[in-house]
Formats: structure tokens, C-alpha cells, sequence
């Protein structure tokens, strides 16, 4: 089969478009033919191994994939072959997505929505079960609050706006351009803060009348912790599930303090993988409802995954994913 290999860690160009021995699923294994894998930052950190993983190179990258079950191993009794099925957790301790095919546990497989394209399946699962850990498990984000979402027309920005509206809340979407800004408002953002044109702390306490915000999801935490710290309400929570461009954070212990904030570090893959398609389950019914739609920035053939993963450094719109 084809896939998308490291032999050694590095950038966008340590990315090897190859044959490999197509996998035969063993006890316990579900072997799925892969129709599309989700682009994730995740998989851009393995790559560079600023997230160590347990499998060292040569492996296979990739978290997120939907696909046709081609197989099962003894003992599976579920799913069946021939069933659609979407998945997310692969590339750290198992070969990845970035392939024609997958092996996958048996709890991992979650039926794909009605209606929903394999592109679109793929692209629901780490930006999804993410911003759903830092909103819901992490924040316990409530109706009726305030909540802003930094980053929020990319993969886990844009699901993270879905869902805090789904959830009754009112949500304030920090953008970095007009596209940006149509676009959350049509997944459900009351408010766009366009963080080029506006003093962004200056803006988010106009638009709540100076009381800040309840919840903010933070996904550049390095960058923005200490600006956060002035935009939540005395008693506000702040998700941080993205670390940014450096590995440190400052953080005014003061204004920490004094606001009584609490910060949440959160990271989906402590739900384990029962948990994650459980959470994986939920969200699917809520796309089924009509309550919730995966945002699809660009589509590329599995041959050009470098080109895939420069397009991820940069500020692009919606999730980013590979076909076979």
C-alpha cells in the first residue's frame, strides 16, 4: 500500500510518500480501509518530535481517518466489514492515518454520520473530541454564559464555536480577517474580535459591557495567557489545550490571583480511547441533528502531504485533509 512515512524527525520535507507492507489485522485488530485523514497539529509535533511518541521512525503519521472496514482479527465482533466507520488516536503509539489502510481497535471504530462524506467524517476528530475536552469535560461550560474562542476559524476553533452555541452559549470568536469572521458567524458566533484590526482585551470587555467573559478556550497559551487573565469574569475558567510557539508561559500570579481564575491544561487523549468515541459518539448525533458541521479548508491527494503540512504553519480556514 502507499502511506506517508518519517525515517527521521523534522520538517514538512521529512515527509516520505512510499510503499509499505499493507497491514493484516491480528487479535483484537480491525483493519479499515482508509477514504480520507484529517491533517492535525499533532501529527505536525510527532513529525518534529516536539511531542515525543512511544513508536519511533520509521512510522506512518496521522491521528484521524474514516474509511471502509476491510477486515477484522478473531474475537471482533463489532464492527462488521463493510461498515463506514471514523476514528481518531492513531500516530503515537501505532502506525497512523497517512495510509491505504489502518489498523484500528474495535472501540475506536464509531459509524460514520448519515450523510456525511468520508472528507468531512475524517475531519470531525481530533478538532471535535478536542474542543469538546476543553469546553465541556475541562470548562463545563454552561447555557447561558460567555465564551470566547480564540483561533476560531481553523479546525479545533471552528468545532469549539459549534459546539459552545449547540450548548447554549453566547460566543465571542476571535478571527484574523473578514472570511474568518463570516464564516464563525455562520457556525453560530454572536461576535467576531479581529485581532489585526482591534485591541483585542479592549474589544472583549466592550462587547460584555466590561464584566469579561466565563469561559475562554485557549489555543496559543504561551501567547495569550496573560491577556486572558484580563478578559474572564472574577471566577472565569480558561481551557488551555495548545501550548503556542513556546514551550513556557508567563503567567502574572497577581491578576491571577486577584480574579480568582482557573486555568484548565486539558488534553483530549486522557479521555483514553472508550472515552474519546464515546465523546466521538455524541458529537456524530449532534451532526445527525443538524447542530453541528466539520468546516473542510482543502483537500490534497496523499502524495502531497508535505505540501499539506506547510499549508497547516500557516493561517489557513477550516481542517486540512489527505485522500489515497
Amino acid at each position: 500500500m502507499k502511506a506517508v512515512r518519517i525515517h527521521e524527525y523534522g520538517g514538512p520535507g521529512a515527509l516520505v510518500y512510499e510503499d509499505v507492507e499493507t497491514p493484516s489485522p491480528g487479535p483484537g485488530q480491525v483493519l479499515v480501509r482508509v477514504h480520507a485523514a484529517a491533517v492535525n497539529a499533532v501529527d505536525a509535533a510527532v513529525r518534529s518530535n516536539a511531542f515525543p511518541t512511544p513508536r519511533q521512525p520509521p512510522k506512518i503519521l496521522g491521528s484521524d481517518g474514516a474509511g471502509v472496514v476491510e477486515a477484522v482479527g478473531a474475537n471482533v465482533q463489532e464492527p462488521a466489514p463493510g461498515q463506514e466507520v471514523f476514528f481518531t488516536g492513531l500516530g503515537v503509539g501505532s502506525e497512523g492515518t497517512y495510509a491505504e489502510y489502518a489498523l484500528i481497535a474495535p472501540v475506536q471504530a464509531v459509524r460514520k454520520p448519515t450523510g456525511l462524506s468520508f472528507e468531512e467524517a475524517a475531519a470531525l476528530g481530533v478538532a471535535f473530541t478536542t474542543a469538546w475536552y476543553g469546553l465541556v469535560r475541562r470548562a463545563g461550560l454552561q447555557a447561558g454564559e460567555t465564551v470566547l474562542v480564540q483561533g476560531a476559524a481553523g479546525g479545533v476553533g471552528s468545532a469549539a464555536v459549534q459546539l459552545a452555541h449547540a450548548r447554549g452559549a453566547r460566543v465571542l470568536a476571535v478571527v484574523g480577517g473578514d472570511d474568518d469572521a463570516r464564516l464563525v458567524r455562520e457556525l453560530g458566533a454572536d461576535e467576531t474580535v479581529d485581532r489585526h484590526q482591534s485591541d483585542v482585551v479592549a474589544e472583549v470587555r466592550r462587547l460584555t459591557d466590561d464584566k469579561g467573559v466565563d469561559v475562554i478556550l485557549e489555543l496559543v497559551v504561551s501567547a495569550n495567557l496573560a491577556a486572558d487573565l484580563d478578559m474572564i469574569v472574577r471566577g472565569g475558567r480558561i481551557a488551555c489545550i495548545g501550548g503556542g510557539p513556546s514551550p513556557t508561559a508567563e503567567l502574572p500570579t497577581g491578576k491571577a490571583i486577584g480574579v480568582d481564575a482557573a486555568l484548565l491544561f486539558g488534553n483530549s487523549g486522557n479521555a483514553g480511547r472508550a472515552g474519546t468515541a464515546e465523546t466521538l459518539t455524541e458529537i456524530a448525533r449532534l451532526v445527525e441533528a443538524g447542530a453541528l458541521r466539520p468546516v473542510i479548508g482543502q483537500v490534497l491527494p496523499l502524495s502531497r502531504a508535505r505540501e499539506a503540512h506547510e499549508l497547516l504553519a500557516g493561517h489557513h480556514v477550516g481542517k486540512i485533509v489527505l485522500v489515497p
